[in-house]
């Protein structure tokens, strides 16, 4: 007999535990299973509302913030919600939002557009969800600029490539004066220049700056300008300037007079010059250098300022006693520091007499006159081999000396003469056979009245004759003294005034020497017979032609050889040179009569009465100057001899140059 089976009914009483049994009875009576229904889940709820973005910007009163503000809802998972939504409220400051609400998206975030700040002052905007805190965002809203000044930085000076010493600064204010922080300002600056920032936003006390400045590396005025946006503001843009000048010294070139020789105890020729520069190879103007001279030899001055193109020299060098290399070194000193030296060089040799000949156009000498002087400046360093004294000739002085020796030459700057200076000079004076020469000293030594500067004049009409170099030598003497300076060393007697006189040389060196060439049977004068006709330059100058003939220091020129005597080398000694060597002289006898036919001369010697040519030695005043070069007050001093001297000089023919003619010689 089968079990009762009670029907499955949700109504039935005691519905639970029946749905149990009926269940149960299914599962015993094997009836199909049922599946059980799970339950619907429960949607997920608002818990969190965060600040995403945005919070403690700052703008200008009355503008929006730079970013948009937003809010991120998550839920009890932590994941984002969307669709919620989000309120937005001013809450402080006085400013707007764009969207009062605003609904979050899949990815939970929430804006209000855009946040309009208001009044200055913090600003306040809160976000609100229902059944969560709000949040609030913070911003700062500032007063709208009104003026902007430079407070520090203006008008600094530095090195090249270097920071300047303060860093430009600016304050922006408000109308009322107040600072007005956080407003950007802009910082450009030239372009070989280098700023730390370009942006830089005012501080509580309305400050800003560009950090450091570097300037460029080349001098010049740098600029830096310092701009807020914004219309009417006062001092916008301000701008600061910065010279930059060369330093500090990093090389010291030599730029002249490196490597010379020079005799002992006397200057370099050429005065020693450096240029400073620094590390970036500009020149620096106003640096001390101080030259520093070795081995017994002088500087003067020690200390020399750097010009404005970075030159900086001395006036003298002067080498030792001794021969050999001495040094000078130029430095740049910072407190006992040496920033940078450099040194010359320079060789001392042993003294002797030296001719410096400075041609009036170097360029247009043909090599066969350029060789005569040489070989005529030899010559005579042969023969006067005692050293004089240096002496600096003033500028003025070398101008007036080529003025009296009708030289157009400017002599450029003062000069260190040692031992004498002759300005020399080719041209055409008055065509062939006229006159071939103008020589003489313009500037004598104190004391010894030797010829420090003198000048000589060669027609180029007459340099390509047989006796050039001849010539040259003659007119040479007339330079150093011969004929020149025997009055005012009172070794002429008896000269030629007004036509009349019996000249002669009384110097004991020349006369000891005409007795030993053969003059000693010369007895018509006192010895030793000087030239008494041919003219104003000619007479009183000369050895007397009728005597020593065809001797190279006569008024006339003779075909052939014209030999330098001892008589006229040894009158040198008596001038007052030292170290005298007759052995320079050619050989010399003085004729028994100097009227035969075999004299060699070309034409007839001029009679006294005929006409006679002008001046051989230069009529012009001689200074008289001082080693230092200044001229000695009322030093000057006509050629002895002579009567005072025409307004303009002038000169004489030594005729037959050329051609070994009769003739006097040319001015000299």
């Amino acid at each position: 007999m089968s079990s009762p089976r009670w029907p499955c009914s949700a109504s039935a009483p005691f519905a639970g535990p029946v749905v149990l049994g009926c269940l149960a009875v299914a599962s015993c009576g094997g009836d199909p299973p049922v599946t059980p229904v799970d339950p619907q889940p429960e949607p997920d709820r608002p818990a969190a509302l965060t600040i995403h973005a945005g919070d403690g910007q700052s703008a200008t009163a009355g503008t929006s913030v730079a970013d948009p503000v937003f809010v991120r809802v998550t839920g009890r998972t932590g994941a984002a919600l969307a669709g919620v939504g989000v309120g937005f409220a001013v809450t402080a400051g006085g400013g707007r939002v764009q969207f009062a609400t605003a609904t979050t998206g899949t990815d939970g975030l929430a804006s209000p557009g855009r946040w309009t700040l208001g009044a200055a002052g913090t600003q306040e905007l809160r976000a609100t969800v229902d059944g969560l805190p709000p949040v609030t965002f913070t911003a700062t809203a500032i007063a709208i600029p009104a003026r902007i000044e430079a407070v520090a930085g203006r008008d600094q000076q530095g090195f090249v490539a270097s920071e300047v010493a303060v860093a430009p600064e600016v304050r922006v204010t408000a109308a009322d004066g107040s600072p007005v922080p956080g407003v950007r300002v802009s910082f450009i600056t030239d372009p070989a220049a280098v700023i730390a920032g370009a942006d830089s936003a005012t501080s509580a006390d309305g400050r800003a700056s560009a950090g450091s400045w570097t300037l460029g590396p080349t001098p010049a005025v740098y600029w830096l300008e310092a701009t807020v946006e914004g219309e009417g503001i006062t001092g916008n843009p301000v701008r600061f300037e910065a010279l930059a000048v060369a330093g500090p010294a990093a090389e010291v070139l030599l730029v002249a007079g490196d490597g010379q020789e020079s005799e002992v105890r006397f200057p370099v020729p050429v005065t020693p010059r450096v240029r400073v520069l620094d590390p970036h190879g500009n020149v620096i103007a106003g640096d001390t250098v101080l030259f520093e001279a070795d081995g017994g030899s002088a500087v003067i001055p020690s200390l020399a300022e750097t010009d404005s193109l970075g030159f900086a020299s001395v006036e003298k060098w002067v080498l030792g006693a001794d021969p050999g290399v001495y040094t000078l070194t130029a430095g740049v000193l910072e407190g006992d520091e040496t920033l940078a030296s450099a040194t010359f060089r320079a060789h001392a040799t042993p003294a002797v007499y030296d001719i410096e000949i400075v041609f009036r156009k170097p360029g247009e000498l043909a090599e066969r006159h350029r060789t005569a002087f040489e070989n005529a400046e030899r010559l005579w360093e042969r023969a006067i081999t005692g050293n004089l004294p240096w002496a600096t000739l003033r500028e003025s002085e070398l101008k007036e000396c080529l003025s009296r020796g009708g030289i157009d030459l400017e002599p450029g700057g003062d000069r260190i003469v040692n031992d004498m200076l002759i300005y020399a000079s080719l041209e055409l004076i008055d065509g062939g056979g006229g006159i071939l020469a103008a020589a003489g000293p313009c500037q004598l030594r104190d004391g010894s009245y030797l010829p420090i500067v003198g000048t000589m004049r060669i027609d180029l009409a007459d340099a390509d004759g047989e006796h050039l170099e001849e010539t040259i030598v003659h007119e040479m003497a007339h330079v150093l003294g011969f004929g020149t300076l025997w009055g005012r060393l009172g070794l002429l007697r008896d000269s030629v005034v007004n036509r009349r006189g019996n000249p002669h040389f009384t110097g004991d060196s020349a006369v000891a020497a005409f007795a030993r060439a053969g003059g000693a049977r010369y007895t018509a004068s006192t010895l030793v017979p000087v030239q008494h006709l041919g003219g104003v330059g000619v007479w009183n100058g000369h050895w007397r032609d009728f005597v020593l003939c065809n001797e190279l220091m006569t008024a006339f020129v003779d075909k052939g050889k014209n030999p330098l005597s001892i008589v006229t080398i040894a009158s040198m000694t008596d001038l007052g040179y030292e170290g005298v060597d007759i052995a320079v002289a050619d050989e010399f006898t003085v004729p028994a009569d100097c009227t035969s036919s075999d004299r060699g001369r070309a034409g007839p010697r001029r009679a006294p009465g005929e006409a006679e040519t002008g001046a051989e030695i230069l009529l012009a005043p001689i200074g008289v100057v001082g080693t230092r070069g200044s001229e000695i007050p009322h030093g000057q001093v006509n050629n002895p001899g002579y009567p005072p001297p025409p307004r303009r000089p002038r000169g004489g023919g030594r005729g037959g140059a050329g051609g070994g003619g009769g003739g006097p010689r040319g001015p000299g």
